[in-house]
């Protein structure tokens, strides 16, 4: 059995997948396709699997194979020793490109070649390889020597290549063997061990040919036979003995329909590879525009915590415990990570506080504690409107609510209060209570939990509560208090 020859496509094998995607959009043009492989070993089951025109190599190959000895055992494969080879590398070295030649390398690219000057390279071995006509491989499965010759003669005098199978198991084991090698089978029906009919059930029965065209030859006597085959997945067929100019014809027009589906497929490819580089253009878009408006607001609320004489790691505290407390309630993880960002700005609006009213020692009067109230509402102005503020600015405005209706601005009750801004409620209050301000002094986290406790269903939700609860027994509350305190000893400040 003959080997199949070269499909019209090119093997890139390179680990580096900037690399892949400029030498993709180098090649972008060139009527072919391109097959990747990550490494030398699979760069060596790629070739050896299926045939290709061109191999392209980067220096040094992956997974620890040098590229020169990966290139010595594509020269001597049976498949690959008479298939171009192409080095890309960065290393413009005489000895390492004299050694490549003599390797068997036909040429060398130093990184960054010129725009254009590798795909000249591929078009002017695509040229040189077909005379400016793409070389059809066709699968011919014949158990009768003599029609075996005569079509080859034809199949050949026309410019494509044949490679023989006597019998259908053989073409099956043919087209097992390069599933990629292939443009056109053309099958006998009655042969031994697997006959024609089998064998087109097997091809479309399997994905990996669905789109190889397949023609039956048959005689007069067994066209009750082509029906069924054409009903199986048969493409067409030509009644034995045939005329030549037919018989061409045929061939031209199965060809023709392949080449359809193939420049297809390569722009759906194209497409979707379009697709997934746009998407994630946007996806990095999206998370440096969210980051740099938590960076800013980040910025605004450790100044307005600053400004209360805070250490500022008391939003890093409040984001610890709100996440871990809205985990601990079941919420999905995107409403988590919203919920904790956003906490850090429940207190934004206290940089509209007056310093005096801010850091009085002593109680509030009553102007002074309607002044303070107002950092709720200021918070919520300051925040942007977009749907990405839309949890931080509800938190601003309502952190201070209360679950039986008596706290501000709004008086909202129950679950009239924003969700978000019910969890960060209790655990603004606890690290309150457990931090030591120019008004009060710290309180133990026992009678701070407890103080929690005492308000749940008046100040709290008590399924909050609960929750909350069950963390500061299992000993998370403590954990990320520890974390902070250790932070602020080491002298840090916020996300390091």
């Amino acid at each position: 059995m003959s080997r199949p020859a070269a499909a019209q496509s090119i093997l890139v094998i390179d680990e580096h997948p900037v690399s892949r995607l400029i030498l993709e959009d180098e090649l972008d043009a060139i009527d072919g396709d391109l097959v990747f492989a990550a490494d030398a070993r699979e760069g060596l089951r790629q070739a050896r699997a299926s045939g290709h025109r061109l191999i392209l190599v980067d220096l040094p190959a992956a997974s620890g194979k040098d590229a020169l000895d990966l290139i010595n055992e594509l020269k001597v494969g049976e498949l690959t020793r008479d298939t171009p080879v192409a080095i890309v590398t960065g290393m413009d070295s005489k000895t390492e490109i004299e050694r490549a030649k003599k390797a068997g390398v036909e040429e060398v690219f130093i990184k960054p070649f010129r725009p254009g000057q590798l795909a000249a390279w591929v078009r002017s071995n695509f040229d040189g390889h077909s005379d400016g006509r793409r070389s059809s491989h066709i699968l011919l499965v014949e158990d009768s020597e003599t029609i075996r010759a005569i079509t080859t003669y034809l199949l050949e005098k026309n410019g494509h290549t044949v490679l023989h199978a006597p019998d259908g198991l053989a073409g099956w084991e043919a087209l097992n063997a390069a599933p990629d090698a292939f443009d056109m089978i053309l099958t006998d029906i009655n042969m031994p061990r697997m006959d024609g009919r089998e064998l087109v059930e097997k091809i479309r029965g399997d994905a990996r040919f669905q789109f190889i065209p397949i023609i039956v030859s048959t005689t007069i006597s067994e066209k009750e036979n082509i029906k069924r085959l054409l009903n199986t997945g048969a493409d067409d067929y030509i009644v034995k003995p045939f005329s030549s100019e037919e018989f061409v014809a045929r061939i031209g027009s199965q060809l023709r329909v392949k080449s359809l589906y193939e420049e297809l497929r390569r722009a759906n490819e194209k497409m979707s590879r379009f697709n997934m580089n746009l998407e994630q253009r946007v996806r990095e878009r999206t998370q440096d525009l969210r980051q740099a408006n938590i960076d800013a607001i980040l910025s605004l609320a450790v100044a307005a915590e600053a400004k209360d004489d805070s250490t500022g790691n008391h939003v890093y505290r409040i984001q610890s415990f709100c996440e871990a407390l809205a985990r601990k309630m079941g919420l999905a993880e995107a409403v988590v990570e919203d919920i904790g960002y956003s906490s850090i700005m429940h207190d934004v609006g206290k940089i509209s506080i007056p310093d005096h009213i801010l850091k009085k020692p002593g109680r509030l009067t009553g102007e002074e504690f309607v002044i303070m109230k107002g950092h709720s509402l200021h918070g919520e102005r300051i925040l942007p409107s977009r749907p990405f503020f839309e949890t931080a600015r509800q938190i601003a405005r309502s952190h201070h609510e209360r679950w039986d209706g008596a706290g501000y601005p709004d008086r909202l009750a129950g679950k009239g209060i924003p969700l978000a801004a019910r969890i960060c409620s209790v655990a603004d209050v606890f690290d309150a209570l457990v931090a030591k301000r120019c008004y009060k002094e710290a309180w133990s986290m026992d009678d701070a939990q407890a103080e929690i406790l005492r308000c749940a269903g008046s100040q709290f939700d008590p399924e909050v509560v609960e929750a909350w609860d069950d963390l500061f027994r299992a000993g998370e509350i403590e954990l990320i208090l520890m974390k902070w305190q250790e932070r602020e000893s080491e002298g840090g400040n916020g996300h390091e």
